[in-house]
């Protein structure tokens, strides 16, 4: 069974719609009711109304994030691959239901809850694999551990989400670390520049003429989606963990800030203290 996040649009609901034609009992998860019940009907055509469901979770509350991986585990007690897939790039400072900055909260404080509540079920599920959405600007992020809210000084969209980006690497080489003796692996995706609508409130994605630009130059959202499940569903990466992989299963270059495994581990405490996460083993060994 597979669980997708954030996936009614973009590359989530391709993924989705992917893993659904392979033959994957998939549930997708998302905010919007009415998004959910159009993605479940494209995912029934694609497939067996069988074969797929819905739980509504908004991502930018805890609250929400522990109710829904609740249900999940009563309703699959095992799950086999959770892509974290859902992310913002907001253009002025917004407070998330918990009062964080709402790209931090969306792209890094949510897949760490969610990742953490569904621990259990993957391990049920082994031999399994989580797979979380990187970017290749995750290399230009910085992580404020002092000020992880980006509060102190005048808010800047681009420094927020190349931080979350830099987040989601290290929280990945983390858990790999943390939960390599229980079969289930978790690895990095960087997909390639996509054409979707995460940059939607920012005027040079969205206006006409440059939006045709991007449209040639960038992948769309289903050649993009369609590396991300070669990494959830490829054979060859049977086993592989703690990487940044290529939709080809190449692995890529960590970031040089994500390499401190210290600063990871000081990432790590500090997430599972701002989500009340459960616990997850101490890591086995620090590469």
């Amino acid at each position: 069974m597979c669980v997708v996040t954030g996936a009614t649009r973009g590359i989530g609901r391709a993924a989705a719609r992917r893993l659904a034609m392979l033959g994957a009992e998939v549930v997708v998860v998302g905010r919007d009711e009415r998004l959910l019940d159009e993605t479940l009907a494209e995912l029934r055509q694609a497939s067996s109304a069988e074969q797929v469901a819905a739980i509504r979770i908004d991502l930018a509350s805890m609250n929400s994030i522990r109710k829904g991986a609740a249900e999940l585990t009563r309703r699959w007690p095992a799950i086999h691959v959770l892509v974290n897939n859902a992310g913002v790039n907001v253009k002025r400072r917004t407070p998330s239901a918990d009062g964080r900055e709402l790209t931090l909260a969306v792209n890094h404080l949510a897949p760490f809850l969610m990742t953490s509540l569904l621990v259990p079920a993957l391990v049920q599920g082994a031999p399994s694999r989580v797979v979380n959405l990187t970017s290749v600007f995750a290399h230009f992020g910085r992580l404020q551990l002092e000020d992880l809210d980006l509060g102190r000084r005048a808010y800047d969209p681009t420094r927020a989400y190349t931080q979350s980006k830099l987040a989601n690497v290290m929280f990945t080489l983390e858990l790999a670390e943390r939960i390599r003796s229980t079969g289930v692996t978790a690895n990095c995706v960087s997909p390639g520049l996509a054409a979707t609508d995460l940059m939607r409130q920012h005027w040079w994605m969205t206006a006409p003429t440059l939006r045709r630009v991007w449209d040639r130059v960038l992948l769309t959202a289903e050649e993009a989606a369609e590396r991300v499940v070669q990494v959830a569903t490829s054979p060859a990466l049977e086993g592989v963990t703690g990487q940044v992989l290529s939709g080809s299963g190449k692995t890529l270059r960590v970031p040089r800030r994500a390499q401190d495994a210290d600063a990871r581990k000081r990432l790590w405490e500090l997430s599972a203290i701002l989500t009340a996460a459960p616990g997850l083993p101490v890591r086995a060994s620090v590469r």
